[in-house]
């Protein structure tokens, strides 16, 4: 009986140290996995602009709506500040906080002005987006 108490005890702590762990590691992940998501969704909309695939109306207003939802999570999932080695993301996010947040809400709102109607439209509308990005990615990530 003690000899199970024992094992049950030791089984128990070598699962929450994994969990804490994992936990560590998971602010890291739902960043890079956000930032990836969003690249490869705004490179849909890039690559209908440029005709490397055929502009779909009902295709680009998914996206940007998916985009929206992805950028609506950013102050979320970003207020985990654990920087492993490998992470593109800069301490400044957390030191300008507040900066940070705005510029989430900037591209939230280049992200609503996004015409998805024509391929004309959606060319003169992407260039807010790109800005937003770049203004974000110079001072808050690695070059």
């Amino acid at each position: 009986m003690l000899k199970g108490l024992v094992s049950l005890s030791l089984s128990l702590v070598f699962l929450s140290s994994g969990t804490i762990v994992l936990a560590a590691e998971s602010g890291y992940v739902a960043r890079s996995n956000l930032m990836q998501n969003i690249r490869s969704e705004f490179s849909v909309l890039a690559r209908m602009a440029q005709e490397k695939i055929q502009f779909d109306e009902s295709l680009a207003e998914s996206t940007r709506l998916t985009l929206l939802n992805l950028a609506a999570s950013a102050p979320t999932i970003f207020e985990d500040n654990e920087l492993p080695i490998n992470s593109e993301a800069l301490p400044a996010i957390w030191e300008n906080w507040e900066d940070f947040v705005s510029k989430s809400e900037d591209f939230e709102f280049a992200l609503e002005g996004i015409e998805t109607s024509t391929l004309i439209d959606l060319r003169s509308s992407l260039g807010n987006v790109g800005a937003t990005c770049g203004s974000c990615h110079q001072k808050y990530r690695m070059k």
